[in-house]
C-alpha cells in the first residue's frame, strides 16, 4: 500500500508540474500572439496600403502590371507604395525592431524550461573503519526537472535596455516613413522625366512640321526659278536633322518610361503611361529660414538619427549598470527513478542569490567602450545630418526661385521665337528675305521650344525636391 501510495503522490506531483508547464506554455503562445498585434500597431502608419501586401510576393519574369487608362501622378505613387521592394524591406525592418524590443523585454519576465535527463551512474558511500568506500553497482538513473530563472534586481540594466530598444523601433519606424518619401521622390521625379521626354517628342514633332514647311516653300521658289538649289539642300538637310532628333527623342521616351517602371517597383511595359503634367504657378514658399527649421523637425530621416542617438545614450547606460551583480530567484523541481531501487526521489529547491562576474577577461569593460564610442558616432553622424539638410534646403530654395524666372524666360523666347518664324515665312515667301534667315528663325524657335520645356521639368523638379527636402509629401 504504501508504495501505491507513493506513486499516487508521484504521478499527482507530475501532473502538477506539467499542468504548470502547459500553462507557461499557453501563456507565452498568448504573449507571442500579443506581441505580433502590438508589433503591427506600432508599425501601421500605412498599413491600409502596405499591410494588405506583405504576402509572399514573387517577382516572376512573366510578371505584369497592365493599365487600362493613364495614370497621373498620385496613382503612380499608389502603385509604388504597393510594390515598391524598398518599401517591403523598410516595413520588415520595423518588425524587426518590434520583436527585438520583445527580445529584450522577456528580461522582466521568469524563464521556464523543463528536460528529461538520463544518466548511468554509480554512488560512493562513507569510508568504512578499514579505509575501503561501499560503493554501489553502475544503475540507471531517468529524471524529468523544471527550472525557473528569475532576475529580481540589476540595477537598472534591464530598463535601460528595453528603452534603447524602444528608441531603436522609433527609428525603424521613421526610417520607414522615410522610405516612403525616399520611394515617392524617385517616382515624382521619373514621371517628370519621362513628361519631360514626351513634351520633347511634341515639340520635335512640330520642329519637324515647320521644317517640313520651310522645304516646300523652298521648293516652291524653286521650281518657280526663284530660289536656287543651295536653298533647297538646306531646306531638305534641316527636315532630315528635325526627323532625326524626333527619333532620337522618342528613343528617350522609352528610357524614361523604364526608369519610372523600376522606381515603381513593376515590370515595365508599353501600356504604362501617364497623364501629362500641367505646368501651374508655384505655391508660395515660407521664409528660408523658417523652412530650414521645420525641415530639421519634420525629416523622417533626421527623426531616425535622433532616437538612434537616444538608443545608444541608453545602451551606454545600460553597458554601466551591467556591471554590478544581479540579485536573482529561481525554482526547480525533478524525480529521480533509479534502477533496481523501490520508488520516487523527489528533489524541490527554491533559491535566492547574488550573481556577480568579478572578472571576465575585461569583456564588460570593452563592452563599455564599445557602447561610449558607438555613441559619440551616433551624435556627429546627427550634427552632419543636421548640416546636411540644411544645405539641401538652401540648395533647393534657391533652384526653385531660379527655376520660376527661367520659366518665364523661356515662355517669352517662345513666343517671340514663334513670332520670328512666321514673318520670316511670310518673308520668304514674298521673297523679302534670304533662305537664311528663315532657317535661322526656324532652328531659333526649335531651340525655344526645347528649353521651353526643360524649364517647366526644371520648375516641377525643383518643387519636388524642396518638398522632399523639407519632410513633406506631395499633395494633390
Amino acid at each position: 500500500m504504501k508504495g501505491l501510495e507513493r506513486a499516487s503522490v508521484s504521478y499527482t506531483a507530475m501532473v502538477k508540474i506539467f499542468t504548470f508547464l502547459a500553462t507557461l506554455w499557453l501563456a507565452g503562445c498568448s504573449s507571442f500572439e500579443n506581441a505580433i498585434l502590438k508589433n503591427e500597431q506600432q508599425i501601421c502608419h500605412v498599413s491600409e496600403t502596405i499591410g494588405n501586401t506583405t504576402s509572399d510576393w514573387v517577382f516572376l519574369p512573366e510578371h505584369e502590371v497592365s493599365f487600362e487608362h493613364e495614370l497621373d501622378l498620385y496613382e503612380l505613387l499608389d502603385l509604388a507604395f504597393i510594390h515598391s521592394p524598398e518599401t517591403k524591406t523598410a516595413w520588415a525592418q520595423a518588425a524587426l525592431a518590434s520583436a527585438q524590443k520583445t527580445k529584450v523585454d522577456s528580461a522582466f519576465y521568469p524563464h521556464a524550461a523543463i528536460s528529461l535527463n538520463t544518466a548511468r551512474v554509480e554512488q560512493l558511500g562513507a569510508p568504512e573503519p578499514n579505509g575501503k568506500h561501499l560503493t554501489t553497482p553502475l544503475s540507471n538513473v531517468i529524471y524529468p526537472q523544471v527550472e525557473i530563472n528569475y532576475s529580481l534586481f540589476k540595477f537598472g540594466a534591464h530598463r535601460q535596455s528595453s528603452q534603447a530598444a524602444l528608441a531603436a523601433l522609433k527609428a525603424a519606424n521613421f526610417q520607414f516613413n522615410q522610405s516612403l518619401q525616399d520611394v515617392a521622390y524617385r517616382v515624382e521625379l521619373a514621371y517628370f522625366s519621362l513628361d519631360s521626354a514626351i513634351a520633347i517628342v511634341k515639340a520635335n514633332g512640330q520642329n519637324l512640321e515647320d521644317a517640313k514647311v520651310a522645304l516646300d516653300a523652298a521648293q516652291n521658289r524653286y521650281q518657280s526659278g526663284l530660289a536656287n538649289r543651295q536653298d533647297l539642300l538646306k531646306a531638305q538637310a534641316a527636315h532630315s536633322a528635325a526627323a532625326f532628333d524626333l527619333e532620337n527623342s522618342r528613343s528617350a521616351v522609352e528610357s524614361a518610361r523604364a526608369h519610372l517602371a523600376i522606381a515603381i517597383g513593376i515590370r515595365v511595359n508599353e501600356k504604362l503611361r501617364i497623364v501629362m503634367s500641367d505646368a501651374k504657378v508655384v505655391p508660395d514658399v515660407d521664409e528660408l529660414e523658417h523652412l530650414i527649421k521645420k525641415s530639421l523637425e519634420m525629416r523622417q530621416d533626421m527623426l531616425a538619427k535622433r532616437e538612434l542617438l537616444v538608443a545608444k545614450q541608453h545602451g551606454l547606460e545600460a553597458k554601466k549598470y551591467d556591471q554590478y551583480p544581479e540579485l536573482v530567484t529561481g525554482l526547480k523541481a525533478s524525480r529521480k527513478k533509479i534502477q533496481d531501487t523501490p520508488g520516487m526521489y523527489n528533489n524541490f529547491e527554491a533559491y535566492v542569490g547574488l550573481r556577480w562576474d568579478i572578472f571576465d577577461g575585461h569583456l564588460k569593460m570593452a563592452e563599455r567602450l564599445m557602447a561610449h564610442e558607438e555613441l559619440e558616432i551616433s551624435r556627429q553622424q546627427l550634427k552632419a545630418k543636421a548640416l546636411t539638410v540644411a544645405g539641401e534646403v538652401w540648395e533647393c530654395f534657391y533652384a526653385l526661385k531660379s527655376a520660376v524666372q527661367k520659366l518665364n524666360s523661356a515662355q517669352n523666347s517662345e513666343r517671340c521665337a514663334w513670332e520670328a518664324f512666321n514673318y520670316s515665312q511670310e518673308a520668304y515667301a514674298n521673297g523679302l528675305c534670304s533662305f537664311t534667315d528663315l532657317l535661322t528663325s526656324q532652328n531659333a524657335l526649335s531651340v525655344a521650344r526645347k528649353q521651353l520645356v526643360c524649364a517647366k521639368n526644371d520648375l516641377s523638379v525643383s518643387w519636388v525636391r524642396l518638398i522632399y527636402c523639407t519632410g513633406r509629401i506631395l499633395k494633390k
